[in-house]
């Protein structure tokens, strides 16, 4: 087993506000790019990372993700990618992934931190963030309210190739 930190810590993290300070403005990624934007709590004491990473071959291919201390994945959106199988667990560690346990999740899945798993747990990402019928920068700003980000980064949309 990996080293992780305990659920009350992880949902601690993900309940924080976070908040981008830079003047910095970002390219939305293109085609087999990935982003990382540096966010912190109000209280300047912990640090946070998102992800942007665009597939390669599919332009649709999208993965958006939150990390606390650059190595624990808080959350991340998969959009139009493989499917997701989750652990089959005789005790299912949270409430919300009982009707998910060993199951196959389709795409598009949010990614959940589960103490001594990681973020091997997967739900249909509708659940949370309503993903039908939205383009990308749409679901990008969806997945950072979700986060709890309080001051949004500029990103600058680019051609989608």
């Amino acid at each position: 087993m990996g080293h992780f930190i305990s659920q009350q810590d992880a949902d601690f993290f993900f309940e924080m506000g976070k908040y981008h300070n830079e003047e910095k403005e970002y390219d939305f990624p293109t085609s087999g790019v990935k982003l990382t934007i540096p966010f912190v709590s109000e209280d300047k004491r912990e640090n946070f990372l998102f992800d942007i990473y665009r597939g390669a071959i599919s332009i649709t291919k999208i993965t958006y993700q939150n990390r606390v201390r650059k190595a624990y994945i808080l959350r991340r959106l998969d959009m139009d990618g493989p499917t997701h199988v989750n652990p089959e667990a005789e005790t299912v560690p949270l409430e919300i992934l009982e009707p998910f346990n060993g199951k196959e999740i389709p795409c598009p899945h949010l990614h959940l931190y589960v103490e001594g798993y990681g973020e091997k747990w997967a739900i249909p990402a509708d659940l949370i963030i309503k993903t039908e019928g939205k383009d990308i920068y749409e679901m990008m700003n969806d997945f950072f309210s979700y986060c709890n980000v309080m001051q949004f980064p500029k990103i600058t949309k680019t051609i989608l190739i």
